[in-house]
């Protein structure tokens, strides 16, 4: 069997001797999931500086970067991730009120709760539908994260990335909001390649890392905030009753055009249907959950089933809405979460 070439690390760990890294680092402590193998190098940044200067290394090393939130809607292959994972946090994680409530700037290290109640308290309708969302806001930007009651692109007016040359914005136009997806998520912004077809990307730009968010509403009215909270709260409560309480990365599948993915999954009679560790939930067909020491490839075994039953059931094809990032060839290590 060989071995892989971790030289690189060396270089990368001298150069980044005064940064916050861990080697080998397991991520199945860091997903909703519970599952996903270690990072050959964790690194968290606390600026735009450390997150140019891990762009630089990266470059220089040719290794891939992988950014990581919270750690929802995202499934880690058990193998884990190979080259650099970066997280943010301190300054890139913080959230300040501007404009008399009207306007938020919201660091994308920051949790989405704690932005859905400051928005909330400031009387903001849209945050509404942000309820219940756990994660970062970097990845709620990159989905679109929200519900029919409101998505939080409705609201961003600017998103900041760091680039190794230095700091790129996006309008509100140039993000191309849409069901579940933006422009990042479509270009595979968070530490993959841009597409050069980018107009407003210097086609020297390589990698994007998100950074920052401005969010506007010219419709909040802490008049209305109590009202607002109260209607957020009995979303929260339903969603609650309909969800399972073991651990898992929200719902698999987007939902098709005109229809839910659970109702499409329950009808093909796949509650309860389990490969290894890894379960169609019994209390929502959207969810898989994990019974406790699943791994990834449980979770893309009943993936591919639920696909292939529901394809043959009623003709819809199910599109992941779950992240996959990592290596899925190689088996789970011992002493997966439950």
């Amino acid at each position: 069997m060989s071995t892989r070439d971790l030289s690189w690390r060396d270089g990368l760990l001298e150069l980044w001797s005064d940064l916050e890294v861990e080697v080998d680092a397991p991520l199945s402590r860091r997903t909703t999931f519970g599952i996903g193998g270690p990072a050959d190098l964790l690194v968290t940044a606390h600026d735009d500086d450390t997150v140019r200067r891990v762009l630089q290394g990266v470059e220089l090393s040719a290794q891939p970067v992988f950014v990581l939130g919270g750690g929802s809607n995202l499934l880690v292959g058990d193998g884990g991730i190979r080259g650099v994972v970066l997280t943010l946090a301190g300054g890139l994680a913080e959230l300040h009120i501007e404009d008399g409530g009207q306007r938020l700037v919201v660091g994308c290290g920051c949790t989405y709760p704690r932005l859905t109640r400051t928005a909330l308290d400031l009387g903001w309708p849209g945050a509404v539908g942000w309820m219940g969302t756990p994660g970062q806001v970097g990845g709620a930007v990159i989905m679109n994260a929200g519900s029919r009651f409101g998505e939080i692109g409705d609201d961003v007016a600017t998103v900041e990335a760091v680039a190794a040359t230095g700091l790129v914005a996006f309008d509100h136009d140039a993000c191309a909001f849409g069901y579940r997806t933006s422009m990042f998520q479509q270009r595979g912004v968070g530490g993959a390649r841009v597409d050069a077809s980018i107009s407003s990307v210097d086609q020297q730009v390589s990698r994007l890392v998100l950074t920052r968010v401005i969010l506007k509403c010219d419709k909040s009215s802490t008049e209305n905030a109590r009202e607002l909270d109260a209607t957020a709260k009995d979303l929260l409560a339903r969603r609650h009753r309909s969800q399972p309480k073991l651990r898992s990365a929200g719902s698999l599948f987007k939902n098709p055009p005109g229809d839910a993915a659970g109702r499409l999954i329950e009808a093909a009679g796949l509650k309860g249907f389990t490969m290894g560790h890894a379960q169609v939930s019994p209390v929502h067909a959207n969810f898989v959950v994990n019974l406790g020491g699943a791994s990834a490839r449980d979770v893309v075994a009943v993936a591919d089933h639920v696909q292939a039953t529901v394809q043959a059931h009623s003709g819809v094809t199910l599109e992941w809405e779950v992240r996959r990032v990592g290596d899925f060839s190689t088996p789970a290590a011992a002493g997966a979460l439950a």
